[in-house]
């Protein structure tokens, strides 16, 4: 009689958090989950770090409730342990500062400005597999413009004396990353962007977007 080894368990992904949510979401609006029992599976999916874990919170709804497509789930962010635990700060004294490109993004990020600018991008880093950056700010008659990527949520504590915080097209999820910022805005603005902001994008891409409408409206005619 043979042996099978114990296969691993796969760990679980913002994408699978996500949509066992929107799953249990629709299970409670046609009335097939009561209010408690829809918010204990919910926590349950949010916190659920196996695939294992997510299977059962479903496996009693109806058929079409548990086929829900996993095209709705949004876009992965990549993630990896190397950012965890780790602090980079962001220091611009009537300068400018900026982080961007494909980089690792590190747990915490100090983000400090007087009367200078500062730019974070992560639209394109790899995100701390912890699932959270957290930004302190100082901006003290600075600005600062921070990008993030579709399925981020942004959880914001800052305080602005005499000074604005702006977000714009954030396309956030659920069970996604999570950005959060603290600290004082004082005489300055802070402005968190997403992928529906016109400031999403540089002028170098906007130019390009531009181009290829250009060319595609030449190739059709």
């Amino acid at each position: 009689m043979g042996v099978t080894a114990d296969l691993p368990r796969v760990r679980a992904g913002f994408a699978d958090r996500d949509a066992t949510v929107s799953r249990l979401g629709d299970a409670y609006a046609a009335g097939y989950l009561q209010d408690a029992e829809y918010q204990e599976r919910s926590d349950r999916a949010v916190s659920a770090k196996f695939r294992d874990e997510l299977d059962p919170l479903v496996t009693d709804l109806p058929e079409q409730l548990r086929d829900h497509p996993l095209e709705s789930a949004p876009p992965a962010v990549r993630v990896s342990d190397s950012g965890v635990g780790r602090r980079e700060n962001m220091i611009a004294v009537f300068s400018g500062a900026s982080r961007q490109g494909d980089w690792i993004a590190p747990s915490r990020v100090g983000a400090y400005a007087l009367c200078g600018g500062l730019e974070l991008d992560l639209r394109d880093s790899i995100w701390p597999a912890e699932g959270t950056v957290r930004v302190s700010c100082a901006l003290v008659m600075g600005g600062a413009a921070i990008k993030v990527p579709e399925g981020v949520r942004v959880v914001n504590h800052l305080v602005p004396v005499m000074g604005g915080v702006d977000t714009k097209g954030l396309r956030a999820s659920r069970t996604g990353p999570v950005l959060e910022l603290n600290g004082i805005v004082l005489m300055g603005g802070l402005g968190i962007y997403g992928p529906d902001a016109e400031e999403w994008y540089s002028d170098q891409e906007r130019r390009h977007q531009r181009h290829e409408e250009r060319r595609q409206r030449r190739l059709g005619r």
